[in-house]
């Protein structure tokens, strides 16, 4: 048992008041001195080899706030022109103190060591000086070398539990333990993390320099996998980042699930630059039986300060053949912006004796500029221009779709219209090129003039209800155009005299003089007079060949023209109709309503055309047909009948009301379109002696399943009958015949267009993009890139879209149906039906979350054969993706395969293991 006695319970007291006075002056003294120096560094071990040498304390230096404090305080007149101070005061600070205080927090305690000047914090310690900020179990602070060490949470075996955290500028570090030197931004860290753009980064041993956006690593890992245990990455044992530039390692080898592979690279460059920068654009190796060992897409991007640029792209292949391109882009902001690209290719397949040796020259310019309206209002200038040699697409090896398209066209559109003016004027030029038969046809140049309506009859002071004269308007529309047509594989001079031969003008003038009458009631009416006039400059002259049996025709040019005047009177309305369905379960169709558009007018127009038709015979059955000498022209030549009839047609609209189902508000009601238009329209010419009906145009279109069913349709119907070799007779079509479709009429031109598409799993897309972890690359925004690396892509993903697939949505399915019929004049004067219709699909499902497969093609009902068929089948890696794409039938014969394991990260595209074989003919 303890006794203590009266001495040892004076001894006792006398402790506890030393102990007490010592707390309370280590406490001031510690305050004191965080006041006065405001440094704190972590302790670390003596090395001669340690590239974070210590510093010796300095005094702090105040800054230019805190001075102006004390003399507001000190002096509280100094600003006063009555009274003079004089600072005497000179305080000098050393160079070496601290730019900030470090703010610093822990759960479990702090300690202060008075002798050694270090701070130490336990549990969920937390340090914050200037931008830097580190969150770790156990911190340290060494004032006296401005050292801060970081040590993470330590399990029971001594192993690092939870990580240290680190927030240094852009860079975000995580580790086992770091050292800090606060004054030189330095710092070395142990078994880091860091990311920096798309890269990840994992390494043994890190020093960070001071420029706070460098480090160095040592057995480094990196990958653009964001797992702790990445599915890939490269190993390398020296490693130098520069944030926001680039990343240089020496030899790296690639690792599969911790699987080294016995293949690497020398060295790597790895650009992390954001935004427009100079530099070398890496090729794709590729192979195929035609062309042998090749690189493709091999160039330099250079660029001139931020107006434009330049992209050269080559390829070459081992046979022989060799491509290149230069793309120049041009852009100002908020007024234009443009590219440019030239491309010439030699193709050379197989070797010089070969059955199936092939060599090929050919060349492509393309051009896009657009202008922004708000830069100069009321002018607008676009062009999208796209020339190339026939041949060029048929040997394009990059996208099997541009090798299918045989029709090229070109358009450059300058329009201005006028602020304080009622006019516009619009000038154009217009190129058109099928590639199967080499002609191109161009349009250079073709003006539109146009006056808006012009009321010269109405009151310029508005004063009173208006007259009916002053509601009298006229305008006016001019067009002219011009045309050539030549074929472009043929020599100049030949080029040139088909141009001569070819060349064709024309013009159209429109003059409408309309009137606005008051409504009555529903009805509105509207009264006009048109006139017309168009100039010709060819005249197509026919005689019939007793001998030869044929027509022979002679062209002769010159200036011709030919007029036209008409009179009108219409009246339109509307007319609705709803009829109500008494739903007793209070859901479903409640209404349908029904909106008919009638229109009628009465016409009258003059033949005043009637002396450029010549009635000829056509064959040795003595057909005679009226044909305009005007014919051939750029614009069609007026009837050759008087007209004086009407002029009639209806448009019909039918939508539905419907109840969603529990809801009984107003909100609950949904209108369906069933009909989104259903038109007839044709006429009577009463002064005519023989087909006073006109032709019957229909027209149809409608929307189903909230857009998902589209369906438009179209067609004319004529009412007359017609003799053995199609042309029309003087009877109708129900005269003589038993009630059935084509007591109707006869159907001369059709068409019909079914278009859908379905797909599953967009609900729960929703819901899994929250949980969504690996960020697909290959979907990225292509805003920021060139009209030629969109071009680029937009081929690319057309080729390859098993490498575009998106996982979450288990299945797609497009389709469209297109049929249509037309009647074509034959050579011999006769008529024939001509019958397309093709069929379009594109689809993909998920066989597993990880395997899908798709493909689309064009199924030609006319010859019924498939032209084309593409399908694909694609792995999600995470990380990575492997695709296989193939093309079993392709335009001319062509087919190809390709299978690609490739990263998703942007920054690793050029980084991918790719096999392509292509294969011609049949």
């Amino acid at each position: 048992m303890l006794h203590i006695g009266k001495n040892t319970k004076k001894n006792t007291v006398i402790t506890v008041v030393i102990t007490f006075c010592i707390f309370v002056n280590v406490n001031v003294f510690a305050h004191t001195n965080a006041i006065l120096t405001n440094e704190f560094s972590i302790f670390t071990q003596k090395n001669t080899n340690d590239t974070l040498p210590p510093t010796k304390p300095n005094i702090l230096k105040p800054t230019q706030a805190q001075i102006a404090e004390f003399d507001a305080k000190k002096y509280p007149n100094k600003n006063d022109s009555i009274v003079t101070t004089i600072d005497t005061i000179n305080i000098k600070f050393s160079k070496d103190s601290l730019e900030s205080t470090i703010v610093r927090k822990a759960v479990d305690s702090a300690i202060y060591f008075v002798k050694t000047k270090k701070f130490v914090l336990y549990g969920k310690a937390t340090t914050t000086y200037t931008d830097n900020n580190i969150d770790a179990d156990f911190i340290e602070l060494d004032n006296e070398n401005n050292i801060v060490t970081a040590i993470g949470e330590k399990d029971s075996t001594g192993k690092i539990a939870t990580q240290i955290t680190m927030q240094m500028a852009d860079q975000n570090i995580t580790a086992d333990s770091i050292r800090f030197n606060t004054k030189t931004s330095k710092a070395v860290s142990y078994n880091s993390r860091t990311k920096n753009d798309e890269l990840y980064f994992q390494s043994e041993k890190t020093k960070l320099l001071g420029d706070r956006k460098s480090f160095y690593g040592y057995n480094n890992r990196f990958t653009t996998c964001n797992l702790d245990e990445p599915h890939f990455c490269f190993h390398t044992k020296k490693l130098k980042v520069i944030s926001g530039k680039l990343a240089v390692s020496n030899l790296a080898y690639p690792e599969f699930e911790g699987v080294p592979l016995p293949v690497g690279i020398p060295f790597g460059i790895y650009p992390m630059q954001k935004g427009r920068h100079g530099g070398l654009l890496p090729p794709q190796f590729t192979t195929n039986e035609e062309q042998g060992v090749g690189l493709e897409g091999l160039g330099y991007y250079l660029t001139f300060g931020e107006y434009w640029d330049i992209i050269m792209r080559t390829n070459i292949y081992s046979y022989g053949s060799w491509s290149a391109n230069i793309s120049p882009t041009y852009r100002k902001r908020y007024k234009y912006n443009g590219a440019i690209n030239l491309s010439f290719q030699k193709v050379q397949r197989n070797f010089k004796g070969d059955a199936d040796f092939t060599k090929n020259n050919s060349f492509a310019v393309s051009w896009s500029h657009s202008s922004d309206t708000k830069a100069r209002p009321g002018v607008n200038f676009n062009a999208n221009v796209n020339v190339a040699k026939s041949s060029y697409n048929l040997f394009n090896l990059a996208n099997v779709n541009r090798r299918s398209n045989n029709r090229l066209n070109s358009s450059i559109t300058y329009s201005k219209t006028w602020q304080d003016k009622p006019y516009n004027i619009t000038i154009s030029a217009n190129h058109s090129q099928n590639t199967t038969d080499n002609t191109m046809q161009l349009n250079l140049p073709e003006v539109s003039f146009a006056v808006q309506t012009q009321y010269p009859f109405k009151n310029v002071n508005n004063l009173g209800e208006q007259k009916w004269y002053e509601k009298i308007g006229i305008g006016y529309q001019g067009n002219l155009r011009t045309q050539m047509t030549f074929r472009d594989n043929q020599p100049i001079a030949a080029i040139l005299k088909a141009i001569k031969d070819t060349f064709q003008w024309g013009a159209d003038h429109n003059i409408p003089l309309t009137v606005t009458l008051p409504s009555l009631g529903p009805v509105q009416i509207s009264p006009g007079i048109t006139y017309q006039e168009r100039t010709y400059g060819l005249k197509i002259l026919r005689q019939w060949n007793e001998t030869l049996k044929k027509v022979d025709t002679t062209i002769e040019k010159g200036f011709y023209e030919a007029r036209q005047v008409g009179f009108s009177i219409s009246a339109a309305s509307a007319v609705y109709g709803t009829f109500n369905i008494k739903n007793k379960k209070g859901y479903g169709v409640e209404a349908i309503r029904h909106i008919m558009r009638p229109s009628v007018a009465i016409n009258y127009t003059p033949n005043t055309n009637k002396k450029y038709y010549q009635r000829i015979k056509v064959d040795t059955l003595n057909t005679l047909v009226d044909l305009s000498v005007f014919e051939r022209n750029l614009y069609s030549p007026f009837g050759n009948q008087e007209f004086g009839g009407l002029s009639f047609g209806i448009d019909n609209n039918v939508e539905l009301k419907k109840r969603t189902k529990g809801d009984s508000t107003a909100a609950g009601i949904k209108k369906v379109k069933l009909i989104d238009g259903l038109s007839i329209n044709s006429g009577y010419n009463f002064l005519a002696d023989s087909f006073k009906l006109g032709t019957f145009n229909i027209s149809f279109r409608t929307s189903l399943a909230e857009g998902k069913f589209n369906i438009t349709a179209g067609g004319n119907v004529n009412p007359y009958q017609v003799n053995a070799k199609g042309v029309d007779i003087n009877k109708y079509a129900w005269k003589g015949r038993k009630l059935s479709f084509k007591s109707l009429g006869r159907l001369t031109g059709a068409n019909l267009a079914l278009s859908t598409q379905f797909r599953g799993g967009e609900k729960g897309k929703k819901k899994n993009a929250k949980n969504t972890t690996n960020k697909d690359y290959t979907n990225q925004a292509t805003e920021d890139m060139t009209p030629d690396e969109q071009l680029r892509m937009s081929d690319y993903i057309n080729s390859h879209p098993a490498e575009f697939v998106d996982f979450t949505i288990p299945w797609d399915v497009s389709l469209s149906f297109a049929v249509s019929l037309s009647t074509i004049l034959q050579p011999d004067y006769s008529f024939k039906k001509q019958f397309d219709a093709n069929v379009n699909f594109n689809g993909n499902f998920a066989l597993t979350p990880k395997w899908k497969v798709g493909g689309n093609g064009f199924y030609d009902l006319r010859t019924n054969k498939l032209q084309q068929l593409q399908m694909f089948i694609s792995r999600e890696m995470h990380c990575w993706q492997l695709s296989i794409n193939v093309v079993p039938l392709g335009a001319g014969g062509f087919k190809s395969f390709n299978i690609t394991l490739n990263p998703k990260a942007g920054i690793l595209r050029d980084l991918k293991v790719n096999r392509t074989r292509y294969f011609y003919g049949e």
